[in-house]
């Protein structure tokens, strides 16, 4: 603010649900009030986006005997800078040949528009007013390549004058290579204090024609998601290699020493003895012993001793006989260890998507054919009770690695001060009470390339439905996975589960559960979070246009240039409208790039809301 009027910015976020991503055109409208007649070099709109990182680090002690102190040191990186001047437009400047343009009082609108480009422009900021920033904290200078100390200046003068006095003095040369990276643009990132942030904004400052005068400024920020790259589509068509890689992290579990819950007894042979004679027998009812395919329960009470310390099952161990009366033929039942594995599944790269379903599904494996777990002289697949696993409970959460770092320079040598922020969040945590499945139901698994990683024999699966564990969605407020100059983050998923081999009856009995269930746990490293957003047709258009010419303006919206993508031949006529006019089919590159197009309704409603904290939009410059 200043006297003579006062300058606010609003940008049309109408479009774009208010999130912009890569290929946006950003619009907006310049609104300056006139109070008093007021003098102004010009009026300048700049787009920008800051990436800011802070560390404390201790200082270098003078003497032994000095306490230990810490003192802060910042980054801030230019990640996207545009502008353009939309006062005074061009055929004004180029009759009046005066510094500043007296404004009467009144109000006055200046529309522009900026298009968000793909990757950062980091290094390419120039200008010392644009490198150049002041920590208020220390009471250092920040640069856009680091954090430049008091010593700076100082070392860098006498480094000059030492080249001065010997010439043949070799210029000291920095022990830190690039610090700046080429990287796609970041996306918001804010609730973190200083440690780190990204901030988006777009700002206007209209410019004094003296020095004495304070310069009218204000900011309007805007909130960024990037496109998704270099992930497969669904919609894409693909060599079958790539369209069916996974990815999967599997742990064993074994539950030892098993019996079946239910034991077959073949059916007794036929009689080969001659018949009695004839005479009058009393009417009987045939023993079970005589019905063909007959089972008996192993845990009969009546019939079998029970193993009270787990829960009432035979399970020591031992070989158990089973003895037939009639033809006196014993039958041995040999417990048994049953493993599996539990295993989640990603399709290549593993990502999730906040607000979406979940991507992963989860699996019980086995090495052993289902047979195994089937009904000894029972039908084919009728289960013995052997395979059974009971999975009880399921929590997932999800870890956030967010690192920075800090680039001091002396004048002399330069130092890359690193630091790493941990958080865990809960995403869901489910109790299912014996949700039963059983190995028998196995099938064999379809991918070739999980077979590979078993040593090439089979293996069989069963889902686990993703009904049971659909609540399973991250936040919308997390911010993808993304890596900047001083700024990175990525993420890691744990599956926790808990399984049993029998029921459990009472679940606020602890001691129970502790007895009774197994807990696994998978954690799956550097899972790509996403934002959701693909390029479309018209996001593809925009980017075809030029970028705004920075020194000029019309004081309305920008024109673009007016190039076409293609040559202009002879004729006059580009080479795609003459492959237009000759009938020329698309290339195969065209027409796959326009078949992994997203469409712009569900491009729209994509568009989450990606909620920033309230510090995002405060001491936006810097």
């Amino acid at each position: 603010m200043g006297s003579g009027g006062t300058v606010k910015v609003d940008i049309d976020r109408s479009d774009t649900n208010g999130t912009f991503t890569n290929h946006d055109i950003v619009r907006g409208v310049v609104t300056l009030a006139v109070t008093d007649s007021i003098s102004l070099a010009s009026i300048d709109v700049k787009l920008e986006g800051i990436t800011r990182s802070e560390l404390k680090v201790p200082e270098v002690k003078r003497r032994k005997s000095d306490k230990e102190r810490m003192r802060t040191i910042i980054d801030v990186h230019k990640v996207l800078y545009d502008s353009v001047v939309v006062f005074p437009p061009p055929n004004v400047r180029n009759v009046q040949s005066g510094r500043e343009f007296t404004l009467t009082p009144g109000n006055y609108t200046y529309p522009f528009e900026f298009t968000i480009p793909l990757e950062s422009n980091c290094v390419k900021v120039s200008g010392i007013t644009n490198k150049v920033s002041f920590n208020k904290k220390n009471m250092n200078v920040v640069l856009n390549n680091g954090n430049f100390n008091q010593k700076f200046f100082v070392n860098k003068a006498k480094s000059y004058l030492n080249q001065q006095l010997d010439p043949g003095m070799p210029p000291q040369r920095s022990s830190v290579q690039q610090y700046h990276i080429s990287a796609q643009l970041p996306p918001s990132l804010s609730g973190m204090d200083d440690f780190a942030s990204v901030k988006y904004f777009v700002k206007v400052t209209c410019k004094r024609s003296s020095i004495f005068k304070q310069n009218l400024r204000s900011y309007e920020p805007f909130v960024f998601l990037p496109l998704d790259l270099d992930i497969p589509q669904q919609n894409s068509t693909r060599l079958a290699e790539e369209e069916y890689r996974e990815v999967f992290v599997r742990k064993h579990v074994v539950f030892s020493n098993r019996i079946p819950d239910i034991i077959g007894v073949p059916a007794s042979p036929p009689r080969t003895t001659p018949p009695p004679p004839m005479m009058p027998d009393p009417i009987t009812v045939p023993s079970p012993q005589q019905k063909r395919g007959f089972f008996k329960k192993i845990f009969d009470p009546s019939t079998m001793p029970t193993d009270r310390s787990y829960g009432g099952q035979i399970n020591s161990g031992q070989p158990i006989n089973i003895s037939k009366q009639r033809n006196r033929k014993e039958y041995e039942i040999q417990a048994k260890d049953v493993p599996f594995g539990f295993e989640i599944r990603f399709r290549h790269p593993a990502f999730l998507i906040p607000d979406k379903p979940p991507s992963f599904r989860l699996f019980l494996v086995s090495n052993h054919r289902p047979s195994r777990y089937e009904l000894q002289y029972g039908r084919p697949g009728e289960s013995s009770g052997l395979g059974v696993v009971y999975l009880q409970k399921l929590s997932i959460s999800l870890t956030i690695f967010t690192s920075v770092s800090v680039l001091e320079d002396n004048g002399n040598e330069r130092d890359i001060h690193n630091g790493t922020n941990e958080r865990v969040i809960p995403i869901c945590n489910n109790v299912y009470e014996n949700l039963k499945f059983d190995l028998v139901n196995a099938k064999p698994v379809r991918s070739a390339g999980m077979q590979s990683h078993v040593g090439g024999g089979e293996i069989y699966e069963i889902e686990i439905p993703k009904q049971y564990f659909s609540n399973c969605v991250l936040p919308e407020h997390l911010s993808p996975t993304f890596r900047t100059c001083n700024i990175s983050r990525k993420y890691s998923l744990t599956v926790s589960a808990g399984f049993s081999s029998e029921k459990v009856h009472n679940f606020k009995d602890s001691n129970e559960i502790n007895r009774k269930v197994k807990n696994v746990e998978l954690v799956c490293p550097n899972v790509r979070i996403l934002s959701g957003l693909q390029l479309t047709s018209s996001l593809h258009s925009n980017a075809s246009k030029s970028s705004v010419n920075f020194g000029e303006s019309t004081g309305s919206i920008p024109t673009y240039s007016k190039t076409p993508p293609y040559p202009a031949t002879e004729s006059g006529l580009s080479e795609k409208q003459q492959a237009v006019e000759q009938n020329t089919l698309p290339t195969y590159t065209d027409v796959m790039r326009e078949a992994s197009y997203q469409d712009d309704q569900e491009h729209q409603r994509a568009r989450r809301r990606y909620k920033q904290h309230e510090m995002y939009y405060h001491n936006l410059d810097g």
